[in-house]
C-alpha cells in the first residue's frame, strides 16, 4: 500500500484555482457593468437638475412681471411689482423692460437691458431653452439638456421638461 503525504495535488490546485477564476471575472463582469449604469445615471441626474433649475430661475424671474413679447429664444419683459424678490439679485430692479435670451456662445441665459447684457444663468453646451406663449396667458418654457456620455456608456437620453407659467398679463401681449 502506497502512503500519501498530507497536501494537495496539483490537479486539485489547478480545478480550484480555476473555478475561483471562473467566479472573479464573472463578478468584476458585474461590476463594471454595474458601474457604467450608475455612470450613466449620474449624467442623466445632472441634465435632469439642470433642467429644473432653468425653469425655476426663469419662473421666479418672470413671475413679477409683465410680459411684452415670447420669441422661442428671447422674452422681453419688465416689472411688475416694486419690490422684487430677493432671490433674484437684481439691485437695479426697475419698470424698465428686460429681456430675457438665450445665448449659444457663451451658453447661457443673458439678460439684455438698455444694450448691456449680463449673465442670468450659465447652461452647459447640451442644454436648450425654449420659450412659447399661449393666448390664455400662460408662458411655456421648455428646457431641455443630453447628457455627453462616453463610447460604450449606451446612448444618451434627453432629458426635458416644460413648465407653464400663469402670467397676470393685464391685457398687455
Amino acid at each position: 500500500m502506497v502512503r500519501r503525504s498530507p497536501g494537495t495535488t496539483l490537479t486539485e490546485m489547478l480545478v480550484v484555482l480555476a473555478i475561483f477564476s471562473i467566479l472573479m471575472v464573472l463578478i468584476l463582469g458585474f461590476y463594471i457593468e454595474g458601474s457604467r449604469i450608475t455612470a450613466r445615471q449620474e449624467h442623466s441626474s445632472a441634465s435632469y437638475r439642470r433642467v429644473l433649475q432653468v425653469l425655476d430661475r426663469v419662473e421666479t424671474l418672470v413671475a413679477f412681471a409683465r410680459i411684452h413679447e415670447v420669441q422661442a429664444d428671447q422674452i422681453v419683459f419688465s416689472n411688475l411689482a416694486s419690490d422684487p424678490p430677493v432671490a433674484l439679485g437684481l439691485a437695479d430692479w426697475q419698470t424698465r423692460a428686460r429681456t430675457l435670451a438665450v445665448s449659444r456662445d457663451p451658453s447661457a441665459l443673458l439678460i439684455r437691458e438698455e444694450g448691456i447684457s449680463r449673465i442670468f444663468l450659465e447652461l452647459a453646451a447640451e442644454d436648450e431653452v425654449r420659450f412659447g406663449w399661449s393666448s390664455s396667458g400662460i408662458l411655456e418654457v421648455t428646457a431641455s439638456s443630453r447628457p455627453p456620455l462616453r463610447p460604450g456608456q449606451g446612448t444618451p437620453r434627453t432629458v426635458q421638461a416644460t413648465r407653464r407659467i400663469l402670467l397676470e398679463n393685464d391685457g398687455a401681449f
